[in-house]
């Protein structure tokens, strides 16, 4: 067990480091030109009618699996301190994701942290 934590404590130091730095860049507003060039290189996710929140739908080859699936993705999220909607619905998850909204602010603008989490699910 003295090693799990040991492990642990190590990758918690280098995820702090990493995000430490990549906050700054990642919190700005994005152009939306840089929304549509990367929604044209991914063309699984699209725009609710807002402009603000990213969605994609998924299917799975089960229902366990879809639900694996949106623990994982709720995991990725957490991780980024970033809100994700996900919908099981039998073997299919939806997906969408959001920047969190400031104060006074009904609907956040996206930025560079969901398209980075958006990559990451795929």
């Amino acid at each position: 067990m003295t090693t799990n934590a040991g492990v642990s404590q190590i990758v918690e130091v280098a995820v702090r480091q990493v995000l430490d730095g990549a906050m700054e860049r990642i919190v700005a507003e994005l152009k939306p030109e840089r929304v549509q060039e990367w929604l044209a290189a991914h063309p699984e996710w699209r725009l609710d009618s807002s402009g603000t929140v990213l969605q994609r739908v998924r299917s799975f080859p089960s229902g366990v699996a879809a639900a694996h699936f949106a623990s994982f993705v709720s995991g990725l999220a957490s991780s980024a301190a970033l809100p994700a909607l996900l919908k099981v619905i039998g073997d299919t998850v939806h997906v969408s994701l959001c920047p969190p909204q400031s104060q006074g602010q009904s609907q956040a603008p996206l930025t560079e942290s969901v398209l980075h989490l958006a990559n990451h699910i795929g």
